[in-house]
């Protein structure tokens, strides 16, 4: 039987060395029916270079005559793709050579109901000679629309895998001027709103941090104002998920402790104060992060 088509999502800016990592982890897949299309934000550094170093079909490289913003660039190579299914790697990361072979595998003995398969993944510091230290490793399936609200479990963009039917109707990511950034997290809690989700149990993501190289959101004013985009990001959280919160509303504590944090941090105490006490209400006990929290409120 012939293999569905998989379309695979690289966007970059300025990443040459580190892309070329990716590119090989995609290329090198078990699963063969691939395309990898690789959007790059108008680099000037080695990327292309490292792009005629592939003599492979499968890879597509389009570059833009600008910088475009973070969710602009991932929907035009979205609208590039003529896959079945479609996952994501950002260029500073890399998949485990049966990664897309396994997670096809798992959709296609799934029913329609099921949008999108995720797997775990794991941790890598840069700046420790690439040591592993950390397994992100969610064990959520099925009907999970509301657990996946309370804190960030179904996540990691590299480790997603869609029916691209499905992600083109829900739209994807939504903006940082929508919902304060860019963010695979909330994207997949509005996903699992409208789809039942499963998962491989095993690690088959590298994710590499504290490299050091330029992020393409960097040149995009994207972290201007951090705990503005943090309030806007959870504002909104507590407002599309109200149905959620209303059903169990422990599950806003999270949410509830970055209002606090972020308005401490802008010295709105006021603000801070009013989220401080919908945390504890929430929380079952004064805790050590509730005093931390307060701390940072008055200031000590």
């Amino acid at each position: 039987m012939e293999q569905p088509l998989v379309s695979i999502v690289t966007i970059t800016r300025n990443r040459g060395n580190m892309l070329r990592r990716c590119i090989k982890s995609v290329l090198a897949q078990t699963y063969t029916n691939i395309e990898h299309i690789v959007v790059d934000g108008a680099s000037d550094d080695n990327t292309d270079e490292v792009i005629s170093e592939f003599k492979d079909e499968r890879l597509r490289f389009v570059k833009l005559e600008s910088n475009w913003p973070i969710k602009e660039t991932i929907d035009y190579g979205v609208s590039l793709c003529k896959g079945k299914y479609i996952s994501f790697l950002d260029s500073d990361d890399e998949y485990l050579p049966q990664k897309i072979e396994k997670q096809v595998d798992l959709i296609e003995r799934l029913p329609e109901d099921y949008g999108f398969v995720y797997c775990w993944m794991t941790y890598h510091d840069s700046s420790n000679n690439n040591t592993p230290f950390r397994v992100h490793k969610p064990e959520l399936r099925g009907n999970v629309g509301d657990e996946v609200v309370r804190s960030p479990v179904v996540t990691g963009t590299p480790t997603l895998l869609f029916r691209l039917d499905f992600f083109r109707s829900f739209g994807g990511w939504k903006s940082k001027e929508e919902i304060g950034i860019v963010d695979d997290w909330e994207m997949c809690a509005r996903a699992c709103q409208l789809t039942k989700v499963d998962y491989v149990p095993e690690s088959l993501v590298n994710v590499y941090i504290n490299h050091g190289s330029v992020r393409q959101s960097e040149e995009t004013s994207y972290y201007d104002k951090p705990y503005e985009r943090l309030i806007k990001y959870h504002d909104y959280f507590l407002t599309f998920f109200a149905d959620v919160f209303k059903r169990h509303p422990d599950y806003a504590q999270y949410h509830y402790h970055n209002l606090t944090y972020s308005y401490a941090m802008l010295r709105q105490r006021k603000k801070a104060f009013v989220f401080f006490r919908k945390y504890i209400r929430t929380s079952p006990s004064f805790s050590k992060a509730s005093i931390l929290l307060l701390r940072v409120i008055i200031g000590k």
